[in-house]
């Protein structure tokens, strides 16, 4: 092992050298499409090459003076690829933290970020530089990549970062603003090992990945499984149906996190492909319905296993159930290492109330410092994150999921839980899918509004009758509008901006 020196962050750019020296004969990667791959010497060379690059980012003129920023953070915005990982490692032996940003975000979007978190500079994949940055190239060593450097603002400083800080993720804030959560070193090692223990992960195990690594999800099961352990990734640089058959028809052992969207996909372009290296199907980012799993599990042999978590306190929850197939709403068992309970709270029914978890995964805080419901432990002690998700525990000590806090809809007073009425409506004869969220109303204050899915044949009387039927009246959507997919971001979340768009855009339509 190679001497623990220097700040933090060395410490993971260390462990993942080690790890990867542990088995030399291995491709790091392999890169899809093209089935390229990356050996660890090559890559070792290329992360020194990219650090002393990085270590002369901003240094001349007025701006020598990032040599020596005490703001060691760096905006990282770029798609799946080598660079991504040479990045990441560079940054983390030059003792700089990663702000972990969409890649698909807008020039505004990038703007915004700067403005609120006010990086040293950026690492970008795509030219969204905000007005009045400086750029730069950073040649062969991360190609593909260039360095922003946000306009000098004199009298403004950085951000305060914990010394163990290791990366910032994003996540919303109030008023739409964005906030950074800090994951120290230790932190982010506790969710990788909690995670690979749970799931057995295995250091001989490739993970196919093809969900964005600069998201919670695919940061620490790709990118930390390689870090703490050395499993080996297929990273997919588009992840296209054609592309992700490709990675999966390689050698096994095989794991793929996946979100609903993508192995719904997968079905769809599999072909007569049986992809027999494939052991461990993932999902997460949005509720697996049961029916997919069950249609997954019989298409390919195996069920698609639930998995659940947050940004503040990594994974929470895996299905470990012995068939894999879990009714809707139903994410599985804590993990190893986690505790789960829930917190009573006003107007649910018993049993029901927000999901408070505990573990040693539980992030630092926020920046820019914020109150919240984040709770770091002390002294080796676990933290605690007590989350917007509304859920109980079942009689096998599983958590279901049953709404969230700020999903919860104010109809003149009265609150109307969105999952109930999205549970009724998917049970409409013809209905595949439907979202349910709340709309302003200048005599109600919100009034219920509901997208759905489904054939040509239903019709909105249709799904009206059968609220009629089971729903308090102010419980029953007052605007419906049919489509034929519900949008999804990069994460494969319902995008319900997108949704909010396609309402404003309709007639009101009355019950």
């Amino acid at each position: 092992m190679r001497p623990m020196t220097g700040p933090a962050t060395r410490a993971l750019h260390d462990r993942l050298l080690d790890n990867l020296a542990s088995s030399p004969e291995r491709a790091v990667l392999r890169i899809h499409p093209g089935n390229r791959s990356l050996d660890p010497d090559t890559f070792e060379r290329t992360i020194l090459g990219a650090e002393r690059r990085l270590a002369r980012v901003g240094g001349h003129g007025e701006r020598s003076a990032l040599l020596e920023d005490p703001n060691r953070l760096v905006l990282l915005s770029a798609r799946n690829g080598e660079a991504y990982l040479v990045a990441i490692a560079a940054l983390w032996k030059r003792g700089r933290v990663p702000l972990l940003a969409d890649a698909d975000l807008t020039r505004d979007e990038i703007g915004e970020l700067v403005s609120t978190f006010r990086p040293s500079f950026c690492l970008l994949d795509r030219r969204v530089d905000p007005e009045g940055a400086d750029s730069e190239s950073l040649g062969e060593m991360l190609p593909g990549l260039h360095a922003c450097l946000p306009k000098v603002r004199a009298g403004v400083k950085p951000l305060s970062l914990p010394d163990e800080a290791a990366i910032v993720r994003l996540t919303s804030g109030t008023a739409a603003r964005p906030r950074g959560v800090v994951v120290s070193v230790e932190q982010l090692l506790a969710d990788a090992r909690q995670i690979t223990r749970t799931m057995k992960i295995e250091p001989g195990d490739t993970m196919v990945t093809a969900i964005p690594l600069g998201h919670a999800y695919g940061f620490v099961h790709a990118l930390m499984s390689l870090v703490h352990q050395g499993t080996r990734l297929a990273l997919l640089e588009q992840p296209l149906p054609a592309i992700l058959v490709e990675a999966l028809a390689g050698p096994g052992p095989l794991v793929l996190p996946g979100t609903p969207y993508l192995c719904e996909m997968l079905i769809q372009a599999a072909g007569r492909h049986r992809f027999k290296g494939l052991r461990l199907c993932l999902s997460a980012g949005a509720p697996l319905p049961e029916v997919l799993s069950r249609a997954f599990k019989e298409r390919f042999g195996q069920p698609i296993r639930t998995f659940y978590g947050a940004s503040e306190c990594g994974g929470i929850a895996f299905d470990r159930s012995p068939d894999g197939v879990l009714q809707d709403g139903c994410v599985g068992t804590p993990l190893d290492g986690v505790e789960v309970t829930i917190q009573p709270q006003a107007g649910q029914e018993n049993g029901v109330g927000r999901i408070l978890v505990r573990s040693a995964a539980v992030a630092s805080g926020y920046t820019p410092a914020a109150a919240g419901d984040l709770h770091p432990g002390a002294a080796g002690r676990p933290g605690t994150f007590l989350t917007s998700d509304l859920g109980r525990l079942d009689d096998k000590g599983r958590v279901v999921l049953t709404g969230r806090v700020d999903r919860i809809i104010n109809v003149g007073g009265r609150k109307v839980n969105p999952a109930e009425v999205e549970a009724l409506l998917k049970k409409v004869p013809g209905v595949s899918d439907a979202v349910v969220f709340g709309v302003p109303d200048r005599h109600r204050g919100q009034t219920v509004c509901a997208c759905v899915v489904g054939a040509k044949a239903v019709t909105r009387e249709a799904v009206l009758e059968t609220c009629r039927a089971n729903l308090a009246p102010y419980k029953i959507p007052r605007r419906i509008e049919f489509t034929a997919r519900l949008p999804v971001t990069a994460r494969g979340k319902t995008d319900r901006s997108a949704l909010a768009r396609l309402i404003s855009s309709r007639s009101e339509a009355r019950p």
